[in-house]
């Protein structure tokens, strides 16, 4: 398939596909593939139907990216039928491959019922596990809202930790979204991720650093990306930067600086995070994968990410 018409199959599925995620553009793909497509060989499947990019080599497949940095994954669809689907699944194993994992994909998600859809594949095996979750919150229309629909002690918690930095520092909040401020927002954010904790600076190799200074700026290029940051005293406490997709903000990364841990700066970045969020009337905000205290904290809810093997019966 030529880049020609790659782009206007792909712009098709993205236009028609109303369950779809950030990392299903074509854009967040390409940048992926910018990185860390070394060794691997690339097939774009469809029919009239179906998509999916895949990347394969050692007799398996899976879709283009990785869990270490992606949340979600879907196979893209215009309208459903069975035949399709199978003839889409038929394509990728002619490419003489035995297996086809598919990782990060949600029990809300129609790839997920798609698979567990006991009639769906014929000639195939499929196996699942949970593989991780991935925190949400459904957004009311006002913050006093969100507040009383917190559980009590939680409501109480949030509550105090504002009053605590309102009355002891010099603070100020905000989101910047715009290719001026790339300068502060990748200085900020990789000063503050490399200091977050041991395991988040070995995790931004310098190799993962250039992904992410690509991944930021084409985003902040396309408005669809958010830097939320909480200065202290003038300083940057905490930092998190989002995606903006189909009315939802997605939290993809985050950092803080240790030293203002009193102030709970990391969870109070989230949560005025969120207070934009319902003024800006987003419907979702989502925390993506990993069940880290601070996401229950503000109130989110589970769904599951589960990973599909598929394989030929013999």
């Amino acid at each position: 398939m030529n880049n020609i018409k790659l782009n206007q199959t792909w712009n098709d599925f993205e236009r028609t596909c109303l369950h779809k995620s950030p990392y299903d553009l074509q854009i967040w793909k390409e940048i992926w593939l910018n990185h860390f497509s070394e060794g691997y060989d690339f097939a774009y499947i469809k029919n009239s139907n179906f998509f999916i990019p895949i990347k394969y080599r050692n007799s398996e497949a899976s879709i283009i990216g990785d869990k270490d940095i992606v949340d979600y994954n879907n196979i893209l669809h215009m309208e459903y039928t069975r035949n399709d689907f199978e003839d889409l699944i038929n394509q990728i194993f002619n490419l003489d491959i035995n297996k086809l994992i598919l990782n990060s994909i949600s029990d809300d998600s129609p790839t997920f019922k798609f698979l567990t859809n006991e009639k769906i594949l014929d000639n195939y095996s499929i196996n699942s596990q949970q593989e991780d979750v991935s925190p949400y919150l459904s957004l009311p229309n006002s913050w006093d809202e969100y507040l009383a629909l917190l559980p009590k002690k939680k409501r109480h918690e949030l509550r105090r930790k504002i009053r605590r930095l309102e009355q002891n520092s010099d603070f100020s909040s905000g989101d910047l979204s715009t290719l001026e401020y790339k300068d502060e927002i990748l200085g900020e954010f990789f000063r503050l991720h490399k200091i977050s904790s041991d395991e988040k600076n070995l995790f931004m190799t310098p190799k993962m650093e250039q992904f992410f200074t690509e991944l930021i700026i084409n985003m902040l290029e396309e408005n669809s990306l958010a830097y939320s940051y909480l200065k202290i005293d003038n300083k940057t406490a905490a930092c998190s930067i989002s995606f903006l997709h189909q009315n939802s903000r997605f939290l993809y990364n985050s950092g803080f600086d240790p030293s203002y841990n009193n102030f709970s700066s990391g969870l109070l970045n989230h949560a005025f995070a969120i207070k934009r969020s319902i003024e800006n009337k987003l419907t979702v905000f989502d925390f993506m994968r990993g069940n880290e205290r601070y996401k229950y904290d503000l109130g989110a809810v589970d769904k599951i990410l589960y990973t599909f093997e598929i394989s030929k019966n013999d």
